[in-house]
Formats: C-alpha cells, sequence, structure tokens
C-alpha cells in the first residue's frame, strides 16, 4: 500500500522546481501565470531559468532544493517547471531518510522526472503524479484535454475514475486481458537505467506505463529486450503502452513499426496490452498517480484508476 498525498485546492501553495533542466524565461512566466490565476500561491526555485548547459545548476544546488521544498512546511504541493536531464546524477544524493519525516505531498511532473518519481516510489512509498509541467505545458500552449484530467486527478482524488482518451484517439487491444496491480512507469528510457539499482520500486503483479521521445527505433526495441533481460516482463500484469514521438518514419516500409517490435518482445507473455493510450509527450494527455492501483480491460477497453 502506497501513501497517497493531499489534493491541493486554490489558496494552497504550489513549488516549481527545475530538477533537471532550467526552461525558458517566457514560458515560465506564462506557466507562473496560469497558476495564481488558478487561485494558488506560488514559490519558485532559484534556477528555473538559468543554470549551465543541459542543467539547471550544480548537482548540489538541484538535490538540495528539492529537499528543501519537499520539507517546506508551507508548500503544499510541488510541479516540475520541465523535464530534459539530471536527475540520475542526483537521485542518491537526496537524504530520504529525512525527507520520510514530513506528510507526502504531489509531486507532478513527466519525460526526465519519472527517474525521481521511481526513486520516491520505491524509497518513501508516495504516490507521484506524472503529468504537465509549468513551462512546458502551462505555459505552453496548455491543451484543454490535459488540463482538465491534471485538476481532477490532483484537485479531487475522484477515485475509481475511468480514464477516456480524445474522442479522435481511440485506445488499441494489443493482446486482450484483465489486469490489476499497482501503476508503475513513466519515460521508457529513463525507467531501464534505474534497473538493479536501489531506485526502482518491484514490478512484481504491477501495470507497467511506458512512452518516449526522439529514441530511434532501434533504440526503443533495444529499451523493450532490456526489460525482457531484466525480468521486468515475467512481473508485471499487464502493459499500457502511450505514444512514441518520433520514433519511427512516417513510411513504415522503412523501418520496424511499434506493432512489430510488442509483438517481438511481447510474443512469450501472456498478460494484456492496451496501446495508443493518451499519455507521454504529446499535447493532450492524461495525469496519472504512479503507485496507485490501476484496472485494465479490453473487451470493451476500459482503463480505471482504483486509488490508494
Amino acid at each position: 500500500m502506497y501513501l497517497l498525498p493531499k489534493s491541493l485546492k486554490p489558496g494552497d501553495t504550489i513549488g516549481v522546481i527545475a530538477p533537471a533542466s532550467a526552461a525558458h524565461r517566457k514560458n515560465v512566466t506564462r506557466g507562473l501565470d496560469y497558476l495564481k490565476n488558478r487561485g494558488y500561491n506560488v514559490k519558485t526555485a532559484p534556477n528555473l531559468t538559468r543554470g549551465k548547459f543541459y542543467l539547471a545548476g550544480s548537482d548540489n544546488l538541484r538535490a538540495r532544493t528539492l529537499e528543501n521544498f519537499i520539507l517546506d512546511p508551507e508548500i503544499d504541493g510541488i510541479i516540475c517547471v520541465r523535464g530534459g536531464y539530471g536527475l540520475l546524477r542526483i537521485i542518491d544524493r537526496i537524504d530520504y531518510d529525512k525527507l520520510k519525516k514530513v506528510p507526502p505531498k504531489i509531486i507532478v511532473g513527466y519525460s526526465d522526472i519519472t527517474v525521481l518519481q521511481m526513486a520516491i516510489l520505491n524509497k518513501l512509498g508516495w504516490v507521484t503524479y506524472t503529468g504537465p509541467m509549468v513551462a512546458s505545458d502551462m505555459g505552453n500552449n496548455f491543451d484543454p484535454f490535459s488540463e482538465k484530467w491534471l485538476w481532477e486527478v490532483i484537485n479531487n482524488h475522484p477515485y475509481p475514475l475511468t480514464l477516456q482518451n480524445p474522442d479522435d484517439e481511440k485506445m488499441a487491444v494489443f493482446r486482450h486481458g484483465t489486469a490489476e496491480g499497482m501503476l508503475i512507469g513513466g519515460c521508457l528510457s529513463l525507467i531501464t537505467p534505474l534497473l538493479g539499482t536501489p531506485y526502482v520500486p518491484s514490478f512484481k503483479d504491477a501495470i507497467l506505463l511506458i512512452e518516449d521521445i526522439g529514441e530511434k527505433t532501434y533504440h526503443l526495441d533495444k529499451q523493450l529486450h532490456i526489460l525482457r533481460l531484466h525480468g521486468v516482463l515475467d512481473q508485471i500484469s499487464g502493459l499500457l503502452v502511450g505514444h512514441f514521438v518520433d520514433s519511427f518514419p512516417k513510411n513504415p516500409k522503412r523501418s520496424f513499426t511499434l506493432s512489430d517490435l510488442l509483438r517481438d518482445v511481447m510474443g512469450d507473455y501472456d498478460f494484456p496490452v492496451i496501446s495508443n493510450v493518451a499519455y507521454g509527450h504529446i499535447r493532450r494527455r492524461w495525469t496519472l498517480p504512479l503507485g496507485a492501483r490501476m484496472r485494465m480491460e479490453t473487451d470493451p477497453v476500459k482503463v480505471t484508476i482504483l486509488g490508494g
């Protein structure tokens, strides 16, 4: 059983941090204004828009800022400014024993934030949220579909909650069946480096969620086989496949397709697989509680968050 953080409500204080890369100032300003217009107080980290190369400041600065914002009693929840890269450098610098002394807080992000979310789930047992970020989404023409699902999930904890794709983007069944388990996952190329480390939760009977961006087809092929070789696919109860953006040529005759790769890797297993779910580096995306219990069914197709 994992710990579900207290939901957020207007009037609460949201901390905005940059634990990986910094963001463009204009998008940050728009995103912060968006949160304020929704009635939230905002507390910002000092490194949202500056750093060195692809990092939003030194490893020590990013690790200590993350700890301080989680420990700050005035901050009710945290939303990351963007992903990028950097959390693999600092997850072993975080003092998890210190963080265990405070109640869980909502932490929202995706992409590189996957690393932090996996570590927090395993080390602290906190449910975190894979969802829109301040500069990447709220400050960049925030899509109404994504907006709706973010606030539905982190304001209300309305479980059980059945998830729905956009009307013109139907979920697809790759393999039929029913599964129930804890939701684990995020960006695939950031899950695989954690395998075999102390920063990854158990996959036993879990529902695995995967997506990625910019991975060449053969890189994605490799990531899927890394899951297989580490025995992850022997343990999970179900698989939810989001979008893999800029990973496949537009002409399918030039490369394997996602279906080809799934067939090659998943062929020897019998867990259900639902693809084309509204999740990934896309404009219209769900917000999902990592560590919460999920149920997936394929006849008819249905994905439900059951709760903590």
